[in-house]
């Protein structure tokens, strides 16, 4: 089994909705988001011979996902982070929100990676989203 990975970070900043406690605020991470891709085989012939996948085309659909939530605040997608959403939007700041289908933690955020990745056909085996330096989840479908 060969697996290849690649590395990107952004920041972010999320409403943790019926959370209570500390989080409870909104409150941004400098995300560090580690993915890899594995196959049984290298390509025999052309331009990726004797690869996985060329690095260069990884990385770079793994920066195309992480721009979903770079410099964003995201909420999900409920009465509760449509209310916040409106507050915000009164605002005279422009608030780039980003809604998502699920509770934004590490959690959900690293299955989502995951399953992005996979739409865009990369062979992905394995997800880890470090929310903090010393605090991460790994997602897999195994």
């Amino acid at each position: 089994m060969f697996k290849i990975k690649s590395e990107v970070q952004f920041d972010m900043s999320h409403y943790l909705s019926g959370y209570v406690g500390k989080c409870s605020n909104i409150h941004g991470h400098r995300y560090r988001l580690i993915a890899k891709i594995s196959s049984e085989t290298l390509h025999e012939s052309g331009q990726l011979r004797g690869m996985v996948d060329d690095f260069s085309n990884f990385k770079s659909i793994l920066k195309e996902i992480a721009e979903n939530f770079d410099h964003k605040l995201v909420i999900e997608q409920n009465e509760e982070g449509v209310i916040l959403a409106k507050k915000l939007s009164e605002l005279p700041n422009d608030f780039e929100i980003c809604f998502v289908s699920y509770r934004p933690t590490a959690e959900e955020m690293s299955r989502d990676i995951f399953n992005r990745l996979k739409l865009k056909g990369l062979p992905v085996c394995e997800v880890e989203l470090f929310e903090t330096p010393n605090n991460s989840c790994i997602y897999t479908e195994h």
